[in-house]
């Protein structure tokens, strides 16, 4: 097969990944939108859908050129700004971007990414349901993808970062994505606060729309098809296996959320077995996070590992937040995210291997302790950056124009503050005069009671 054939197909594939991963924004919104109040569901759809307008615009005009154009190891430039210079290709469609990946065009390496950069923001949403304005809301996702994404993605992802060149492995976005969205929420939650009338010990509340969130959840298990398959960047056989490790990690940490699942309720006194289905979908999220970093690194056996520890390590933790830790992050954008990508990424510090994937490195378990070590500077230093950007960012808000939303408009529901959407309430039943007629002394036939005293 000659070049120009290879580099058709590693398009194509290219961007079959790219609509794959776009879809897992609306998904994002289905699978948060199940999971909180009738209230504030179409405002939380509103959140994750708002991504795919704003973060586009913003990747045009500076976003992909300040993450993946000219310029050092930290920064890079306005050179790509507007993607100019990319829409200035021949019929064959050739890669003027030699700095980044040769093995497709530049304009479906555009693409790919800026699908990365729409869903990482629409992720912290989950963790400031139903108490942020929304105008606030839309310049702090512009402002966090301008000041926090594009660098960490140029430190991790450019291939001239300082992270990259350190040895830092993120095979598909633990760090960039994951990490960074899960500290961000965090961060959002106690600067926010929590919802009027919260309650931690409180379960269940909301969820009232969970054939949602198990629809989300499908479409966010396909759509990660393409968020670690196309992380390859071509067809080949490391895009087949990042997608075999996805599938095995995620339906590792199914099996083991629901076992453990039916052991809490076996002690809570559930006889007949007991499964929680936002845990469940949970823990197939929690699965593709953990493998996420590791897809292309990994021998499918450890897939299968990182899905157990991720479930066992994460499900824990969630009993024990819900104990001890009273902070407001609504749906577990942290459980989930972060400390998911922070799992995965440790273990892929000890689990990868340079005979997978020869553009990897061996782990600590293959003779390279030094691998562990670098894992553990990428997960430093994407927290703190992304917990200082984001603390500085919503406090500039809150200190200008406000971020937070009145109790009194907490309580009616962002759907109608924010949306000016009416909640339709039912029809009251119609009392209709009983036609049976009245038990007189004179018409009561004799019973016997044949109940068991």
């Amino acid at each position: 097969m000659n070049a120009t054939a290879i580099l058709y197909s590693n398009n194509a594939w290219l961007m079959t990944s790219t609509g794959l991963v776009y879809l897992m924004t609306p998904a994002l919104a289905c699978f948060y939108g199940g999971l909180v109040e009738n209230k504030n569901f179409l405002n939380q759809l509103f959140l994750s859908i708002v991504c795919m307008a704003i973060i586009p615009v913003q990747w045009c005009l500076f976003g992909y050129s300040f993450a993946f154009g000219p310029g050092n190891s930290v920064f890079g430039s306005f050179q790509y700004a507007l993607l100019s210079p990319m829409a200035m290709v021949n019929s064959n469609g050739e890669n003027i971007d030699k700095s980044n990946v040769a093995s497709v065009t530049s304009l479906a390496f555009v693409a790919f990414q800026c699908s990365f950069a729409t869903i990482t923001p629409a992720l912290i949403s989950g963790a400031v349901v139903g108490r942020m304005k929304i105008i606030p809301y839309m310049i702090f996702i512009f402002l966090w993808t301008t000041v926090c994404y594009a660098p960490l993605a140029r430190w991790i992802v450019f291939n001239g970062g300082w992270l990259n060149k350190m040895g830092v492995m993120d095979f598909s976005g633990g760090l960039i994505v994951h990490l960074s969205s899960g500290i961000s929420g965090l961060v959002a939650a106690i600067i926010l606060g929590s919802r009027f009338q919260f309650d931690p010990d409180a379960a269940n509340i909301g969820q009232t729309n969970l054939a949602f969130t198990i629809l989300g959840t499908g479409l966010l298990w396909v759509g990660w098809m393409g968020f670690t398959g196309g992380a390859a960047f071509a067809a080949d056989g490391i895009a087949a296996l990042a997608i075999v490790n996805t599938n095995i990690g995620a339906a590792s940490s199914m099996t083991t959320w629901s076992i453990l699942d039916i052991i809490n309720g076996k002690l809570r006194g559930h006889n007949s077995g007991f499964v929680s289905i936002p845990g469940l979908c949970s823990a197939s999220i929690v699965g593709l996070v953990v493998v996420t970093p590791a897809a292309g690194f990994i021998q499918p056996c450890y897939a299968l590992a990182m899905g157990f520890i991720g479930g066992v390590i994460v499900y824990s933790f969630l009993a024990c937040k819900r104990r001890f830790f009273h902070i407001d992050d609504t749906l577990d954008v942290f459980s989930c995210h972060g400390l998911g990508g922070m799992v995965g990424t440790c273990l892929t510090g000890l689990f990868c291997q340079k005979d997978v994937n020869e553009q990897g490195n061996n782990g600590a378990l293959y003779g390279n302790p030094a691998q562990f070590l670098h894992q553990l500077i990428g997960i430093l230093v994407t927290g703190i950056y992304a917990g200082v950007c984001t603390a500085i960012i919503l406090l500039s808000l809150h200190f200008t124009i406000g971020i937070r939303i009145h109790q009194v408009d907490q309580a009616r529901g962002l759907d109608n503050i924010a949306h000016g959407v009416i909640e339709q309430r039912p029809s009251q039943d119609i009392k209709m005069p009983s036609m049976q007629k009245r038990r007189q002394p004179s018409n009561v036939i004799a019973t016997i009671n044949i109940e068991h005293e």
